[in-house]
């Protein structure tokens, strides 16, 4: 059906949607004038024409639809259909004296709103056509008149008037709203890509960072028998950028529309004994000091391992690391309360500065800021964070002071909850 080019199916939707707008307005503005032929002007020698033509138009362009499933073909057929019905009333109604002959200028606007600029050009050709044609008629006193012979004409003329700008701002009205829904869909979709190849270029850098660590230590220890274990190290991060492409992959898809993000169940306790180990050594490597409490239970919860460990814990734990001075010490800890699951990482660190913490989940506002040794952020690990968390039905809190109080120390506290998983039953 996207036979017109259709840069996308929202793209798609949109023009069918003045379809539909067009064509109901259509089919109620001709049955006004064929209702007015019968009752009003009590002329039915027209109707062998005005009836079967009005009937064309109710029929024809969804029949079309629904048969073809070609946009193109259907918009021809309604185009078709009511510029002879409407050509056919101007005809009767005196031609190029008719009092609604203004109703000609609306061609090009409908054709160009249902086809496109190449529906516009017909349009004014189309016009061209009929004026001549109706020039002609004229010329040669040619042609019925019904307005003349039983109508008003001034009347009847501020009627078409007023039904033609009726027509015309509703008409109008709804391709400039149709427009701009359009565009912010777009604006919306082009986040997302950008959200996706932020994923990308923040979340693979930070376990390429764990693997670089790994393969230099490896290398520093291959007379040992504990480079395998680093190897192993390097395996498994290599693996995991493999599951985070491929997780970029089908959240595009998601994002699109076709496909959900698979949630099922997983052990938390699972999840932050592998992040756990994964920084480990970037924190060591620092001087840092990574203490880990977690409760014995699994803590099942409904999420996707790979976004939940590299895009998530991974994320804030480096974070966490990034602003904390050699020394200094990282609290990571989870434990289940009531129906969902409490993490909580505290750092003691530099802290985040006021109009930082205000906007750091707004991708738009300049939140980057440097690491204790210089480390360099690009300011889209918070807003990923906060998105991804939200597609597993968590929240992320975030409470930070640049100075210790009497009742509260210096650095961050992050606190993320999540729903369990309900148990099988």
């Amino acid at each position: 059906m996207y036979d017109l080019e259709f840069t996308s199916e929202d793209a798609y939707k949109k023009r069918l949607t003045y379809f539909k707008v067009i064509y109901f307005i259509g089919v109620a503005v001709s049955l006004v004038y064929v209702i007015k032929y019968n009752f009003e002007y009590k002329v039915t020698e027209y109707n062998s024409v005005l009836i079967p033509g009005w009937l064309a138009f109710l029929i024809l362009p969804p029949l079309v639809l629904r048969l073809t499933r070609n946009y193109l073909y259907s918009a021809l057929t309604l185009g078709a259909v009511a510029i002879s019905l409407l050509t056919y009333l101007l005809y009767t109604a005196g031609g190029g004296d008719a009092p609604g002959v203004f109703w000609l200028a609306a061609v090009p606007l409908v054709l160009g709103i249902l086809i496109g600029l190449p529906g516009a050009v017909a349009g004014y050709f189309i016009i061209a056509a009929v004026i001549v044609f109706f020039w002609y008629m004229k010329a040669n006193d040619m042609g019925p008149n019904v307005i003349a012979e039983y109508g008003d004409y001034g009347r009847e003329k501020l009627f078409n008037l007023v039904t033609f700008l009726i027509f015309s701002c509703f008409t109008t009205h709804q391709y400039i709203m149709g427009e701009e829904r359009f565009m912010k869909r777009l604006m919306e979709k082009n986040l997302d890509i950008e959200n996706l190849l932020r994923v990308l270029i923040h979340d693979i850098a930070n376990t390429l960072s764990s693997m670089t660590y790994n393969l230099v230590k490896a290398k520093e220890d291959r007379e040992n028998s504990v480079s395998s274990i680093e190897f192993e190290k390097i395996e498994k991060a290599v693996d995991d950028i493999n599951n985070l492409l491929a997780q970029v992959r089908h959240l595009k898809s998601v994002k699109d529309g076709k496909a959900a993000l698979p949630l099922k169940p997983i052990s938390l306790t699972l999840v932050l004994h592998e992040v756990y180990e994964s920084t480990l050594g970037i924190a060591q490597q620092k001087g840092i000091k990574l203490s880990l409490d977690i409760s014995r239970d699994r803590m099942l919860i409904n999420g996707e391992k790979t976004i939940l460990s590299n895009v998530v814990l991974l994320n804030l734990l480096n974070n966490a690391i990034k602003f904390s001075h050699p020394g200094d010490r990282i609290d990571l800890k989870a434990y289940s309360s009531g129906d969902q699951v409490i993490i909580e990482i505290q750092d003691y660190g530099i802290g985040i500065p006021e109009h930082i913490l205000g906007q750091i989940f707004n991708l738009n506002a300049q939140t980057t800021r440097t690491g204790t040794q210089g480390e360099k952020g690009t300011g889209y690990g918070m807003p990923l964070v906060k998105e991804y968390l939200q597609m597993m039905d968590g929240t992320i809190e975030i409470f930070s002071q640049e100075a210790a109080t009497h009742n509260q120390p210096r650095g961050t506290r992050v606190v993320l909850k999540l729903p369990l998983a309900k148990p099988v039953t």
